[in-house]
């Protein structure tokens, strides 16, 4: 069945497709960028030309992917501007002819934005909410580092003193030459800004204490690729302003560039995990409509979308409330906790439960929808299993019920055939005794008399016979094994027997009773059996009942027979009849009666 879930998110249905190829489409721009500025770097410097390179394709094309998210359309903003000023920050390497206005400039002045603007992605992915307003205060702080001093040592350089690459064709807005002031304001810039960066791990820290589930484990990777930006960042920087020698500082450039590959590794690594876990929910359908219960529904949806708060209320039409998978709070209602309500609607529109999610499951409505679609599932098949057994319950109390109802009123036939009927007939008999003293012995009156007689102690024994089929009264007055015993005596065919000395419920001896007795008649008239064996025995709370003999078999249950009489007995008080009666092989037959 399918189903009508209730989230609102437009980009549930986007094509994955076109998303894939605008990465590829955006990656192949990147790289193509990446080569023609870090070529000078490809041919002196393979190394670190190749990681510059990797750097642009790899936060390009998580930017691009980022785009198509509502609410990451920031982040994959930021990332895109991390790849364009990564590579601008090695514009001191490119060739003189390149180094035009005010190119120069730039690199050395927003050379290090590629950092904030990671920082930034970092601080905001995979929950925008989650960024606080201290957060935004220290990007700004960040970035004003980063591009004050550097615009202020632009003032106060020369252009040979930034560093290799610039030569006197290079443009450079020198105003007031100072090296002791460069010198000084440089040391303070660079040990600034490692001052500045690194405390960049408390607000990631904080944000990670205040997610929860899902975006707990998107973030954790982004922090682990902050950690080791940091560290090479800070060793690069020390290094730097230490004037050790260029082989070094070099390699640790390299290290900064792959140690960058980190971050969008973990974006990347967030999104193949949604898409993994998208793979496992196909699984969970099978999982939950096999869930035997509410409970077990609710603990395979938490596991699955890795939400322990999850909170799964059934809906009951009938009495029009939300109930818990316990059936213990009856007219639940969603808490004002802000969690999401999520409903669960058939195509008919009818309510089916309400699952109570984290808010930030908001964000991942292709991890939501198919859980929520299994659910529904499960819940169909979860209602239905429910109705079934409400209805077999029914069915089974009312057959109960008819089974005590027939019993009692055999017992009353019985009864009433016992003291009226077979009374009247020993009245009768009496009468026709005190008339039989008064006739002439050899009369017509007389032989009269007598025929009476004879004809009335046989009515009396066919009104004993049919009040014993309808209900024997030794059977209530004695208990089973007294009125099977009697049973296996009047039929005369050799039986062996071990019968329980147990009195039972009326109904769990009228039936183990009568199939006996259908048993033993069937072996007689039927069967040709020489033997018989009866075995009536009690374990625990069931009644073991079986009749086996050595006859011809070939019995079938056919509609309207006495066995299927004796099996719609057995069902009404809900035991379970079995009959093996192979041609040639004999008989057995033999039922399991509920006698707790």
């Amino acid at each position: 069945m399918s189903l009508v879930v209730t989230i609102a998110d437009p980009a549930l249905g986007r094509p994955r497709r076109s998303v894939r190829l605008r990465a590829v489409g955006g990656a192949l721009l990147a790289a193509a960028v990446g080569l023609v500025s870090s070529w000078p770097l490809l041919v002196s410097s393979p190394v670190i030309g190749l990681v510059n390179v990797l750097v642009a394709v790899s936060f390009t094309a998580t930017g691009i992917v980022l785009l198509e998210e509502r609410q990451q359309r920031g982040t994959g903003v930021a990332l895109i501007l991390v790849a364009v000023f990564y590579l601008w920050s090695w514009g001191w390497s490119w060739p003189p002819q390149w180094q035009v206005f005010p190119l120069p400039l730039i690199a050395s002045v927003c050379g290090y934005l590629w950092f904030v603007f990671g920082v930034y992605a970092l601080l905001r992915y995979p929950d925008p909410q989650l960024t606080r307003w201290w957060d935004r205060v220290y990007v700004a702080v960040l970035g004003l580092w980063v591009v004050v001093p550097k615009l202020v040592l632009a003032v106060v350089a020369e252009r040979e003193w930034i560093g290799r690459g610039y030569d006197q064709t290079t443009w450079w807005p020198t105003l007031w030459p100072n090296r002791p002031l460069y010198d000084a304001l440089s040391t303070v810039s660079t040990v600034g800004l490692v001052v500045v960066a690194v405390p960049v791990l408390v607000p990631l820290l904080l944000k990670v204490r205040r997610s929860r589930s899902v975006d707990r484990i998107d973030a954790v990777p982004g922090v682990i690729a902050a950690v080791a930006v940091l560290i090479c960042g800070s060793a690069y920087l020390l290094a730097w302003s230490g004037s050790l020698p260029s082989a070094t500082i070099d390699t640790l450039r390299a290290v900064i560039g792959v140690s960058a590959l980190f971050t969008p590794i973990a974006f990347l690594t967030s999104a193949l995990r949604r898409g993994l876990t998208r793979a496992a929910l196909a699984d969970l359908v099978v999982r939950l409509v096999r869930s035997p219960s509410g409970p077990d529904i609710q603990a395979e949806l938490r596991q699955s979308l890795r939400d322990d708060t999850l909170v799964l209320l059934f809906w009951l039409p009938r009495e029009q409330v939300y109930v818990d998978v316990d059936d213990v709070e009856r007219g639940a209602q969603p808490p004002a906790d802000g969690r999401w309500p999520v409903q669960i609607r058939s195509t008919s529109g009818d309510a089916l439960a309400l699952m109570l999610l984290d808010p930030a499951l908001q964000r991942h409505p292709g991890l939501v929808a198919p859980a929520v679609a299994a659910c529904g599932f499960a819940l169909e098949n979860y209602r239905l299993h429910a109705d079934l057994k409400g209805r077999l319950r029914e069915v089974q109390q009312s057959r109960a019920r008819l089974a005590e109802a027939e019993l009692r009123g055999r017992q009353q036939i019985e009864r009433d055939l016992h003291d009226g009927a077979q009374q009247t007939l020993l009245v009768a008999a009496a009468s026709l005794g005190e008339a039989r003293q008064k006739a002439e012995p050899g009369s017509d009156v007389y032989a009269a008399i007598e025929r009476a007689r004879s004809d009335l102690r046989a009515a009396t024994g066919e009104l004993r016979g049919l009040a014993r089929g309808i209900h024997p009264p030794v059977l209530t007055q004695s208990g089973l094994r007294a009125a099977l015993e009697g049973v296996i005596e009047r039929m005369g065919l050799p039986t062996s027997s071990a019968i329980l000395d147990q009195r039972l419920p009326p109904a769990v001896e009228a039936t183990a009773y009568f199939l006996v007795c259908e048993a033993l008649t069937n072996a007689a008239r039927h069967a040709g059996a020489h033997r018989v064996r009866v075995d009536v025995q009690r374990d625990d709370d069931r009644l073991h009942v079986s009749v086996v003999d050595d006859g011809t078999g070939g019995a079938r249950i056919a509609t309207g027979s006495g066995l299927a009489n004796i099996r719609d007995r057995v069902e009404a008080i809900g035991g379970r009849m079995r009959l093996d009666s192979p041609a040639g092989g004999g008989t057995t037959l033999a039922a399991e009666l509920p006698c707790g």
